[in-house]
């Protein structure tokens, strides 16, 4: 099956139909309303130099003094992995143009030009997202309330704003499975192939493979189909030790800290990625809607145990790996569990109608806990705290910190006092002072943590009033609304009774 998938009714109707169209332009729009001007941190600006080096040099090196590490060619290479750099290279290089064309800062225009990739991407998983619970025996009805959930009840609206490898891992994964579960060859042979893309997003992707294996061996498939995700599990990690070589000459060599992976603490990272609010953790906090899915894989268990054991197994075992991970660092939320909430979501929306006011509960909660970062860098409260104290700041970035302490309960007086500088700080002031540090010890003065995080607060550097930017940032936001609309009228209509195109092999 491809390009199709079928609703609990058992008739068949086109993926890329009505709904999923519209659902894919309004999450676009909505979150292209509030696209940031710029990346902070250091793993997104890494990515972004990648892509600018792969347009000036044609090699992945990063500038000197970014934090790289000096290959053998003595160029700096970045510890990050290269698809998402390689992907987001037209739109760079677009961001790049526009910017010298406005006498504006490249350094903005073209990061912000990056991260329209990953608002694609996430998009295109919502799409997935409403098709693959289609195809479990989902109501439309509830497909469309997974995908509201996704696209704005969990860290996903987060991190398509940003650019970190999350969202195309999502994407990938979630596309592996909407096509695993057909019944075309082709199909499955792509999804085999996608594990390859998949460590090439990030070294996690290699779960992928053995999941979809073992899904094809218990579904009795040819031999070929199951061959495919090894395959491609193979010439996903030749893939990615040649691009080790490339940087380091050395294929075994990465630049990742390994002494992080371990057993000691597993117990407590394990649940501190399900309950703990501190950084890196709580996807019950930070996703709220994620919480049915604990009902949701037992629905699916008993409809679907082959597709239940697919999905149970991508989800269990990011989370386990990743329990094997001591991870610290400026994360907002789970970060390392983005690339398994369309696979959650999708469980979620298989519940009945005596779920959805539960559901619509936990959207609107994790809607509000996310909400701050639309308008503002979430890196903002972890700036603060480091400028009180290193010490603090160690303790703010661990797993299991003071609840107190917790991103989650800071972020919207630290939104608040970000929103405050920006209103009494030039926007010319900003991009006078594009690239200068921030004075040590004063992380909050960098010019990204005091402006509005929005593309619109820097027109008027080219002639242009904040409050046209606004009305078409509000306009940008009602079609997504009226498209969200406009999906759940068409969801509601009896579904067209079309016949299943299978490719033939």
């Amino acid at each position: 099956m491809t390009g199709q998938v079928k609703d609990s009714s058992g008739e068949h109707h086109p993926l890329f139909g009505g709904p999923t169209i519209a659902l894919f332009f309004a999450i676009c729009l909505i979150y292209l309303a509030f696209l940031k001007p710029g990346i902070w941190g250091v793993d997104g600006n890494d990515m972004l130099h990648m892509s600018q080096s792969l347009i000036a040099k044609g090699n992945f090196s990063i500038p000197a003094g970014a934090g790289g590490i000096q290959g053998p060619d003595g160029q700096f290479y970045s510890i990050r992995y290269p698809l998402l750099p390689i992907f987001a290279v037209p739109f760079v290089w677009l961001g790049t143009t526009i910017g010298d064309l406005l006498n504006l800062p490249v350094r903005y225009t073209a990061a912000s030009f990056g991260l329209v990739l990953n608002i694609l991407l996430t998009a295109a998983t919502a799409m997935l997202v409403y098709g693959l619970t289609l195809e479990l025996g989902g109501q439309r009805r509830g497909a469309l309330m997974a995908v509201i959930g996704y696209g704005f009840g969990t860290t996903a609206m987060v991190y398509a704003r940003e650019f970190f490898a999350e969202p195309l891992l999502a994407f990938i994964i979630t596309l592996a499975l909407y096509l695993a579960f057909g019944t075309s060859r082709w199909a499955h042979w792509t999804a085999g192939l996608l594990v390859a893309l998949a460590i090439a997003t990030k070294p996690a992707g290699i779960l992928l493979g053995p999941v979809l294996a073992l899904y094809f061996l218990l579904r009795r498939c040819s031999w070929d189909r199951i061959l495919a995700p090894c395959i491609g599990t193979v010439v996903g990690v030749g893939l990615y030790l040649g691009y080790n070589y490339i940087r380091f000459g050395s294929f075994l060599k990465s630049g990742q800290d390994t002494s992080q992976l371990g057993t000691d603490g597993f117990l407590m990272r394990a649940l501190g990625q399900l309950i703990s609010p501190g950084s890196g953790g709580g996807l019950f906090w930070y996703c709220p809607p994620t919480i049915l899915a604990l009902v949701g894989l037992w629905v699916l268990w008993q409809r679907r145990q082959l597709e239940f054991v697919a999905i149970f197994g991508i989800v269990a075992s990011f989370w386990l790996l990743h329990s094997g991970w001591d991870f610290n660092g400026w994360n907002w939320g789970p970060r390392f569990l983005v690339p398994i909430l369309p696979a959650l979501m999708v469980t979620v929306g298989l519940l009945g109608k005596r779920w959805r006011i539960p559901l619509i509960v936990l959207i609107t909660l994790g809607f509000l806990a996310n909400a701050p970062t639309l308008l503002t860098y979430y890196q903002r409260y972890f700036a603060e705290v480091s400028d009180q104290s290193m010490a603090l700041l160690m303790q703010t970035v661990s797993l299991w910190s003071e609840p107190s302490q917790a991103p989650i309960f800071n972020v919207w007086a630290a939104a608040g006092r970000q929103l405050t500088d920006a209103f009494n700080t030039p926007v010319q002031e900003i991009i006078s002072n594009v690239g200068e540090p921030p004075p040590r010890g004063e992380f909050t003065k960098a010019e990204l943590l005091r402006i509005v995080a929005v593309w619109w607060w820097f027109l008027p550097a080219v002639g242009i009033p904040i409050w046209v930017g606004v009305a078409i940032a509000a306009t940008m936001v009602s079609i997504g609304i009226w498209l969200f609309r406009l999906s759940w009228l068409i969801g509601l209509k009896p579904p067209l009774k079309l016949k299943s195109s299978h490719i033939p092999f």
